[in-house]
C-alpha cells in the first residue's frame, strides 16, 4: 500500500481509504490550506497599505519642511515629486497572483488612514488683567475679577491688632459680591453680598444672600461666616456639610489683585504686624 504523504498513516488502509471521512479529512484539510493562503495574502495587503502610509507621512513631513523654507515653486516640485512617490509605492507588488490583488484593493479600502495633521504649538496669549485706575492712580469701583466684584475696599484700621494678621488686613467696609449655592433654593445660585464692619475689638464679618436678604450671617472670621453660608446650602440639598473651605479665599483676600489694592490704602504700612506680599 502506497503511503499518502500529510495524511495519518492509521487511517491509509484499503478498507478506510475511500469512505467518507476520508473525503471529509480531504476537503477540510483543502480549506484550511485555502485559508492560510488568504491569510498569508491579506497581511501582504496589509503590509503595503501600511507602508503606503508611511511613505506618504515622510512625504508630507518634507513638504513641511519645504514650505517654510522655500517659495511657491519648490511646493509645486515637491507635489510633482510625492505623485511619483505614491505611484511607486502603488506599483510595488505587482508580481502577486489576481486573488492577492483582490484582496490587497478590499483591505486598501478598509485602511484608508489619512497621516495625522501636525499640531502647532499653541501659546497662550491671555493678557494680564490690570487693576483700572483714574488719572490720579485710584482705584475705579466695582472691579470684577472672575466671579469676584468689589464694590468698595474700606478703610484700614491700624491701631487695632485684631484687624490684620501677618497674612490679611481687614479694612473696615470692604465689600465684595459673589455667586454661590442659594441657602432656600436647591435648584439656583445666588449672589453674596460680602462685608467687613467694624466689631469694636475685632471686625465683624457678614454675608447677605440676594434671595434671603433678612437672613444675615455673620462670624468673628471669615471662614466663620461663609461656613454659615455652605452649611445651609447644603441642608436645603440634603447633603452633609463635610466642606473644607478658606473664607479668605471666598472673600477675596487672597486674590492676588485685591491684596495688591488693599495694600495700596492709605496706613497698612502702619499695621505692625503685616507682612506686604505685593512688590513695591
Amino acid at each position: 500500500m502506497t503511503v499518502q504523504p500529510g495524511i495519518d498513516v492509521s487511517i491509509q488502509t484499503d478498507g478506510n481509504w475511500q469512505d467518507d471521512r476520508l473525503r471529509k479529512y480531504r476537503r477540510m484539510k483543502r480549506k484550511i490550506l485555502e485559508f492560510i493562503a488568504k491569510h498569508k495574502s491579506a497581511q501582504l495587503s496589509v503590509d503595503r497599505a501600511n507602508r503606503k502610509v508611511q511613505a506618504l507621512q515622510k512625504e508630507k513631513r518634507r513638504l513641511m519642511r519645504a514650505k517654510s523654507n522655500t517659495n511657491g515653486d519648490a511646493m509645486e516640485t515637491s507635489q510633482e515629486d510625492e505623485d511619483e512617490d505614491i505611484e511607486e509605492v502603488d506599483m510595488d507588488g505587482d508580481d502577486d497572483d489576481g486573488e492577492e490583488d483582490q484582496l490587497a484593493d478590499e483591505d486598501e479600502e478598509m485602511v484608508k488612514v489619512e497621516p495625522p495633521k501636525p499640531k502647532r504649538a499653541t501659546v497662550s496669549r491671555r493678557k494680564p488683567v490690570e487693576i483700572p485706575r483714574d488719572e490720579d492712580g485710584n482705584v475705579i469701583l466695582p472691579f470684577q475679577i472672575a466671579s469676584l466684584k468689589v464694590l468698595n475696599l474700606g478703610t484700614v484700621v491700624h491701631d487695632r491688632p485684631s484687624f490684620h494678621s501677618e497674612r490679611y488686613v481687614w479694612p473696615v467696609g470692604y465689600c465684595v459680591e459673589r455667586t454661590y449655592m442659594s441657602m432656600v433654593d436647591p435648584d439656583n445660585q445666588t449672589t453674596y453680598t460680602c462685608q467687613v464692619q467694624d466689631g469694636g475689638e475685632t471686625p465683624l464679618f457678614t454675608i447677605r444672600a440676594a434671595d434671603a436678604p433678612d437672613d444675615e450671617m455673620s462670624a468673628r472670621t471669615p471662614t466663620g461666616a461663609w461656613a454659615l453660608v455652605i452649611k445651609k446650602a447644603n441642608e436645603v440639598r440634603h447633603r452633609e456639610s463635610a466642606n473644607a473651605i478658606s473664607g479668605p479665599e471666598y472673600y477675596g483676600f487672597s486674590n492676588p489683585l485685591v491684596i495688591e489694592m488693599v495694600e495700596g490704602l492709605p496706613d497698612v504700612e502702619k499695621c505692625s504686624n503685616y507682612r506686604f506680599r505685593t512688590k513695591a
